[in-house]
Formats: structure tokens, sequence, C-alpha cells
């Protein structure tokens, strides 16, 4: 069973490594690189950016799923991690994580209007309206993955014996490598 655990956490590094790449490349760069990604290729780096964007939406989304879905199929997700591990011998920490998943749930209902109008599905009033959906601020991001960190380590603690830091291990992203080989590109005369 402590398998559960093991896969959801590596999940989770690999989604938070995917939203950290995002905001390498198109929220924290400069104005100068977002202009030599713009001069490069601005279709693909566009493109790369909506994707990205979608791409964490849904799978936080995913992450914060009920424990089942509509046919009663386990879902990998807190919720899931919540019902089949017991914490109720320890009343504290059952607490923590019900405040945790709670707060969690509160920026999925944030998010989840633009997974359900425009990611999975194609609303069309939503696309004629054009207005953005599930818009979060940098401190309610911020928020979740702290959240969620927590989550993940009072779980991995409780049942597997070990901390698990996922801002620790999913602490960089090498897309600012990506950038520095742009600026090092040599341009040759068409």
């Amino acid at each position: 069973m402590t398998q559960d655990i093991e896969i959801f956490a590596n999940y989770c590094v690999f989604m938070r490594s995917i939203y950290l790449h995002a905001r390498e490349l198109f929220e924290t760069s400069s104005a100068e690189d977002k202009a030599l990604m713009g001069a490069t290729a601005g279709t693909f780096f566009g493109d790369l950016n909506r994707v990205l964007n979608e791409y964490v939406i849904l799978q936080v989304c995913k992450i914060t799923d009920p424990a089942h879905d509509n046919r009663n199929n386990d879902n990998h997700t807190i919720a899931f991690l919540l019902k089949h591990y017991d914490f109720s011998s320890d009343p504290p920490i059952l607490k923590r994580l019900t405040e945790l998943h709670a707060s969690m749930q509160a920026f999925r209902q944030k998010i989840l209007p633009a997974r359900h109008k425009l990611i999975s599905h194609l609303d069309r009033d939503a696309i004629l309206a054009g207005g953005p959906l599930g818009a979060a601020t940098d401190e309610e991001w911020s928020q979740f993955w702290l959240d969620l960190q927590d989550f993940i380590c009072i779980v991995h603690r409780k049942v597997i014996g070990s901390s698990f830091y996922l801002n620790g291990v999913a602490v960089r992203s090498d897309a600012g490598d990506l950038l520095k080989a742009l600026r090092r590109l040599i341009r040759y005369p068409t």
C-alpha cells in the first residue's frame, strides 16, 4: 500500500516541475528573453505557454478530484489517500490533513471553470464570451503548492516513515538553460 503514496508523490513532483518550467519561461523571464522567444519561434513558444498552463490546471484538478469517478473507479487523488489510509489514530494529524484538503479544494474551485469549460471541453458560451476562467493569483498558487507539500510530507512520514518535501525535490527548472542557449545562438544570414 505504500506504493500509492510513492506514486502520488512522484506524480506531484512531475506536475510541480511542469509548473516551474512554465513560470521560468513565461512569467519570471526578462522582457529580453520573452522577445527572444518571440523572435526565435513565436508561435511555438506561444503554444507551449498555453499547453503548459492548461496542463498544470488539468493536473491540479485531477489530483483534487473525488476518490471515485462516476463509474466507481478509483482516482489516485488526495481524497483517495484520505479515504484509504487510516489517520484516525492520530487526531491532530487527521485534523491537519483535513484542513489541507479543504484549502486545496477551495483552490480547485477557483480553477475548475477553466478545466470544465476550456480544457476538458470546448464550451461554446465560454469561448464566445472570451473572458478568463480559472484565474488564480501567484499567492494562491504558492499556497496550493505549500499545502500539497505539507499534505504529501505528512502522509509520507506517517505511512512510509520518512519525510518527502515536494518543493525541495522539484525546486528548479532547467528552462533557464533553454533561454541561455537561445541567447548564444549564432544567427546565419538567410
